[in-house]
């Protein structure tokens, strides 16, 4: 068994890469170490502070000494950035060289969504940049052991309950497309970084894709449980049919890259209303010590 497992983590500044930063933490036998950009180290001072590593380095910059110096003697190295195709497939792709180079036992990239591989191509336009990212992975990965982690949604006030609007707690109203007869995964943040920490210090083999569920609802079901949680009666609101949905998504992309933030919740809300990106198998038991939150309960703890 391995007593000393680095663990390298980018992205630690950013909500899930903070939570993700903190499991490691609490690990004694892990040593956390960070990529931060140039003038961003204030932002891990925190952590630093507790004994992370830090490294200064941008993936973007082509900077290959800061990157061999966050990969070198890493056991995993994690993903938790975000941005376009210049981070998540070249950012990520010098990252997965560096870590190949430096003989990096698992790569885990910023995935963290439904399953992008059973999302039909052009249905969510941010599934597509992953999903190119881990076709070069998997051509060049080479010894290192590149898993994704999936979580379906997340199952938070500001995704399922803000982004992807399912449910408005301020407004009481449930909105749907279609029947929503489709079962939709979601996971909080909190359990998402608690899978994913687990996942990096593995030492069996993990597999390619690594699927981790807090719930998985219908949307009457999804209803129902908010209004038992939260004691309160939705309005739902029904919108039209999925061609409709497809209408509007087709309108909102036509104005570019300035209605991006309009259109790409709804797409994600797209496919799981057709029933696309559904996680299986799901493999919570293989970490049975993470009992992860469900929609009523997370709806009773945040009091929505």
């Amino acid at each position: 068994m391995m007593s000393n497992k680095t663990i390298a983590l980018m992205g630690a500044s950013g909500h899930l890469g903070a939570l993700i930063a903190q499991e490691l933490m609490a690990m004694p036998d892990v040593q956390l170490r960070l990529l931060v950009r140039p003038g961003s180290r204030a932002k891990v001072a925190d952590l630093e502070a507790r004994g992370a590593q830090v490294v200064e380095g941008d993936i973007n910059s082509g900077d290959t000494a800061a990157l061999s110096a966050f990969t070198e003697g890493a056991m995993t190295v994690i993903s938790a950035v975000q941005g376009g195709p210049e981070t998540i497939i070249e950012g990520q792709r010098a990252v997965l060289r560096a870590a190949r180079e430096a003989g990096v036992r698992r790569f885990i990239p910023s995935t963290f969504s439904l399953d992008m591989f059973t999302v039909n191509p052009g249905q969510i336009v941010t599934a597509d940049m992953r999903r190119h990212f881990a076709q070069i992975a998997d051509d060049e990965r080479g010894g290192v052991e590149v898993t994704h982690v999936m979580i379906g949604g997340f199952l938070d006030k500001d995704v399922l309950f803000g982004f992807i609007d399912v449910i408005d707690p301020k407004a009481k109203t449930a909105r749907v497309w279609g029947e929503g007869e489709s079962p939709m995964d979601y996971t909080t943040y909190a359990d998402t970084a608690r899978y994913t920490a687990a996942v990096a210090v593995d030492e069996r083999p993990v597999p390619r894709v690594f699927a981790a569920l807090g719930d998985s609802l219908n949307f009457a079901d999804m209803v129902l449980a908010y209004e038992e949680a939260s004691g309160t009666t939705l309005t739902v609101r029904r919108m039209g049919s999925l061609e409709d949905l497809d209408a509007q998504i087709a309108q909102l992309q036509e104005g570019g890259q300035a209605n991006f933030l309009q259109y790409l919740p709804l797409m994600y809300y797209r496919a799981q209303l057709k029933g696309q990106g559904r996680l299986d198998p799901v493999m919570n038991d293989r970490y049975p010590h993470i009992t992860p939150t469900t929609v009523r309960q997370y709806v009773q703890a945040e009091g929505l």
